[in-house]
């Protein structure tokens, strides 16, 4: 596996293009991704009660496995608009099938931005006919910058991996993702889509999607608030004509995981954690990406939950963006997690630096810590010495331009 040059439309098989119709000032905002066939999908969305109209009808569309295209809007994020917001929903997938011959079953939608507002139907209406007319295999890069609200960058990612193709090549994935602020574990606020052109049964793709946004999207806090919209959807049409890839096979009356469905998790986790990262460091107003390590837990929940806690503590955000060397903020937040944990056991580290053994201050320099912490990326690790468990997450530091880009979000 390995990372490549490219776009969403990389693999076979796939087009898109990305337009202005007219909700953002001066800046693209309708993006239409669309399969030659239909593709097999998964999705997984929020797990916020306040669903958003385009994710309950992406949720009931996903279920038939079988999608050929996804509209997306950005501006305006169609949530806590009632039944008007899901006939607008409707409808959006309703201009596409018609535009490309298709059934609107094979259509989902998604859309980001302000909630509580209604979609501008005949401004959409006359974007998806001009998006339709400019599919195009080059057209990943608008739709990539189509989907984005206050994220600062687009972000995308494309691999190959070990699997073989019939004819030439092997197998491709690409994702492109948008997310900056309202940032929170359990799927966090984000737009995630995924191509592939992997020949999969329905339940080896599931149970893939399911594996990687566990160890990435799961994984990841700017601000510790949950969206109404979050979507990570993956389709995958077959065509790069490979060995249909199962999750299990039988062999001598044993059931080994298949070795190509382990390729392709190994490639669509690093897609995802690759994004994931993207997402975190263009966190609102952020400056710096953090990554969190909690090891020797002696259970899983136990180390997500401290993790978490440590991520989402604005205490330990904001030291980390004053370069503060306060180490005390990371064992108060962890303390809080409300774990088992023996604190007197608990040992920190700052990249290699020790400074927290057995739950107290350990002989370090000061200055070689604040140098630490001026760095772009900054690396905690912290060992509960409980167990065998691990885990990583990622998150960003807390700085005034947060709070100047949130009071003008309206």
């Amino acid at each position: 596996m390995k990372e490549i040059e490219g776009e969403i439309t990389t693999p076979r098989g796939f087009k898109a293009a990305g337009v202005h119709c007219g909700i953002k000032k001066n800046r693209l905002d309708l993006a239409l991704i669309y399969s030659e066939i239909p593709a097999i999908s998964f999705g997984m969305f929020t797990t916020n009660r306040v669903k958003a109209a385009p994710v309950e009808l992406s949720i009931q569309r996903i279920r038939k496995r079988s999608i050929q295209a996804i509209v997306i809007n950005s501006g305006i994020a169609n949530a806590c608009t009632g039944k008007k917001g899901l006939e607008d929903a409707d409808k959006m997938t309703e201009i596409v099938a018609e535009r490309l011959n298709i059934e609107k079953e094979k259509v989902l939608v998604a859309s980001t931005g302000k909630i509580g507002e209604f979609l501008p139907l005949s401004n959409i209406e006359e974007g998806i006919k001009q998006a339709v007319s400019e599919l195009s295999s080059k057209g990943g890069e608008k739709v990539a910058e189509a989907i984005l609200t206050t994220d600062t960058t687009i972000k995308q990612v494309v691999v190959e991996t070990d699997i073989p193709a019939r004819g030439k090549g092997k197998v491709m994935l690409a994702g492109i993702a948008k997310g900056s602020g309202m940032i929170s574990p359990n799927l966090a606020t984000m737009l995630c889509f995924i191509t592939t052109d992997v020949c999969i049964t329905p339940d080896a793709l599931e149970e893939a999607l399911k594996r990687a946004v566990n160890k990435s999207f799961n994984q990841i806090s700017v601000d510790g608030d949950m969206s109404t919209n979050d979507s990570v959807i993956i389709l995958a049409n077959g065509l790069a004509r490979n060995k249909k890839i199962k999750t299990w096979q039988k062999k001598k009356k044993l059931k080994i995981e298949d070795e190509n469905f382990s390729h392709f998790c190994k490639a669509l986790d690093y897609l995802c954690i690759s994004l994931a990262k993207m997402v975190a460091r263009d966190g609102e107003g952020a400056t710096k990406l953090i990554e969190i390590r909690v090891k020797g837990g002696a259970f899983p929940k136990e180390v997500r939950r401290i993790a978490r806690a440590v991520a989402n503590s604005p205490l330990v955000k904001a030291a980390i963006g004053g370069a503060s060397p306060n180490w005390g903020r990371i064992m108060s937040a962890l303390g809080s997690a409300h774990t088992c944990v023996d604190t007197q056991r608990v040992d920190v580290y700052f990249d290699k630096l020790l400074v927290v053994r057995g739950g107290e201050a350990a002989s370090f320099e000061k200055e070689k810590l604040k140098e630490i912490l001026k760095r772009d990326e900054v690396k905690i690790t912290i060992d509960l010495h409980r167990g065998s468990w691990e885990t990583v997450f990622w998150g960003c530091d807390l700085t005034e331009k947060y709070v100047k880009i949130n009071k003008r979000y309206v």
